[in-house]
């Protein structure tokens, strides 16, 4: 894909052991005709967090997550992943103008049983985070983009997801629902934006595996049927084709 001049650059950060779970090298390679990924950086020394979930897990406020960034400078959106929770136990917040982290704490378990990957989540993510970049600027407390998040789920990339359990709903295949499509197109924005940015967002799918997968699952009955039809097929094809060249 030829690069764009216009692309914004995103820095990566690896906060914690998130790369335990998460294929950095994947995301990396990603390609987008609105950024690319031109850095990944590792924050391995955390302060000791100052609030207390009453369990064993540890979680972060947003403040505290703001101070841990607070030193990394770049020209450009800084895109942080945690495997800790906040202590809200939303799993984004915005941290800077141009910092924002993402939790995947208790998400993975929530993707996996329907083989989303979190690779494609943080990738949905980047295209929220990207826009509310393009159309705000400066991501610090702005108010305005509380108003493009709905609480109700549409499948869209504003949904708000409170409950976590709601994010394999616009995961893969995203869309911008048409109020946010209204919203979006009274700002300036370049040419055929939204169009290029849907495009994009359908191609955050599941490998055609994991699809069969997710179908002989879902229809097992029918999967075992399918397969017994299809080796009697191949079994007196064979014997046809056995009796033509003996």
């Amino acid at each position: 894909m030829k690069e764009n001049m216009n692309m914004i650059k995103i820095k990566l950060i690896i906060i914690g052991h998130s790369d335990r779970v998460v294929n950095f090298d994947f995301i990396k390679k990603y390609k987008s005709k609105f950024f690319n990924f031109s850095d990944i950086e590792r924050i391995n020394n955390l302060p000791n967090p100052q609030k207390n979930d009453g369990y064993l897990d540890i979680v972060y406020t947003k403040a505290e997550i703001r101070t841990v960034m607070n030193d990394i400078e770049f020209d450009g959106l800084c895109i942080a992943i945690m495997n800790y929770g906040f202590d809200d136990n939303f799993y984004m917040h915005r941290v800077g103008n141009n910092k924002v982290c993402i939790s995947i704490f208790e998400l993975e378990s929530i993707l996996s049983e329907k083989k989303i990957s979190i690779e494609n989540f943080i990738i949905k993510n980047v295209y929220e985070i990207f826009i509310f970049y393009k159309i705000v600027k400066n991501l610090t407390d702005n108010n305005e983009v509380k108003t493009f998040i709905h609480n109700d789920t549409r499948g869209c990339l504003f949904d708000l997801n409170g409950d976590k359990k709601h994010i394999v709903y616009n995961t893969e295949k995203a869309i911008i629902c048409d109020e946010c499509k209204g919203k979006i197109s009274k700002k300036s924005i370049p040419k055929n934006f939204l169009e290029d940015i849907q495009r994009e967002l359908l191609k955050i799918d599941k490998p055609f595996i994991k699809k069969v997968e997710n179908f002989i699952s879902k229809y097992p009955l029918f999967s075992v049927l399918v397969t017994f039809i299809f080796s009697t097929f191949i079994n007196l094809f064979s014997n046809w084709l056995w009796e033509i060249i003996k």
